[in-house]
């Protein structure tokens, strides 16, 4: 008899984590996300400025808007089950940089000011581009009795390079490093992860859009 119970147990524990992974996944998260930005990379930027150019060594399918990936753990007990899954979405990173060029753009006046007539090349090592939607939870006696849902942003700074030329020649370089302003983002009650990743991209143009008026503020100080 107790034999059985265990089995029905476990399979009712089964079910549950069944249930709670099926609600996402990497497939859906890369869709939903895609939707989010019409199916398309942003459209670069029409405004061809001469004398600020701005590359990127990162590479990037022109096809792909993100890709997922999905890590589960489990730590299955006779009477208490935990778990923990995270669905890793690595945006695009051009998606990041037009975001990036967009900024530069706005902030032109102010380089040109500093510039004088010379030449300025950046080039954008690396870029934040990335988040997690999280889902932990402990399952004691068929009831959960702790249980979080969350948006874990990634960790990486943005990093650019700089070369200022006059007349070809190089006159100056140097590198630019700014912290990741982003943060742990809790999903409210009754949030939904599609809900919570729309928040999310919507925050991420804004941090990066802060980020890279930072990144002009400092390389002006340096000029």
């Amino acid at each position: 008899m107790i034999k059985g119970f265990s089995c029905r147990f476990v399979s009712v524990l089964l079910s549950l984590l069944v249930f709670f992974a099926s609600c996402i996944s990497a497939k859906k998260l890369d869709a939903y996300v895609a939707s989010e930005f019409n199916n398309k990379l942003p459209k670069a930027d029409k405004k061809n400025d001469s004398s600020v150019l701005i590359t990127s060594p990162i590479p990037s399918d022109p096809d792909i808007i993100s890709v997922t990936e999905k890590k589960v753990k489990n730590l299955p007990l006779i009477l208490y089950w935990k778990y923990d899954y995270r669905h890793t979405c690595v945006l695009n990173p051009a998606i990041g940089i037009s975001y990036f060029k967009k900024t530069i753009s706005q902030q032109a006046a102010k380089l040109k000011q500093k510039l004088n007539g010379q030449q300025l090349e950046l080039s954008v090592e690396q870029i934040p581009g990335s988040f997690a939607i999280v889902d932990k939870g402990h399952i004691l006696l068929l009831m959960i009795h702790w249980h979080k849902l969350y948006v874990d942003p990634g960790t990486k700074d943005l990093i650019v390079s700089y070369k200022v030329r006059q007349n070809g020649a190089e006159v100056k370089s140097g590198k630019i490093i700014i912290p990741n302003t982003e943060g742990q983002k809790g999903i409210r009650f009754a949030q939904s992860w599609k809900s919570s990743s729309s928040e999310f991209l919507s925050q991420y143009n804004l941090d990066i859009t802060e980020m890279s008026k930072a990144f002009v503020n400092k390389l002006i100080a340096e000029l």
